[in-house]
């Protein structure tokens, strides 16, 4: 029982530095894919906040955030102002 007990104990802690090795790299891959979508909606945020600054003058910075906000997540578009109608 003894020689069970060594043997148990010399090799613990290599196997759970193994296991939290391997641990860690599975996480960090599967959040690579969250990494890539989170820069895609990033640069489209930016770039449809220039598109309203530049075409959009006289609309206010709330709403063409919320525009910019609501065209990267797929949403439909709406005419600025009371109650967001839909454009037509």
């Amino acid at each position: 029982m003894s020689n069970a007990r060594d043997m148990i104990n010399a090799h613990l802690f290599p196997v759970l530095g193994l296991i939290a090795t391997a641990s860690s790299v599975s996480i960090a891959l599967s959040l690579r894919p969250i990494a890539e979508q989170s820069t895609r909606w990033n640069t489209c945020y930016s770039d449809s906040l220039a598109w309203y600054e530049a075409n959009k003058p006289d609309w206010t910075i709330q709403d063409k955030e919320v525009f910019a906000s609501n065209f990267c997540n797929g949403g439909v578009p709406v005419k600025p102002g009371a109650g967001f109608q839909l454009a037509r």
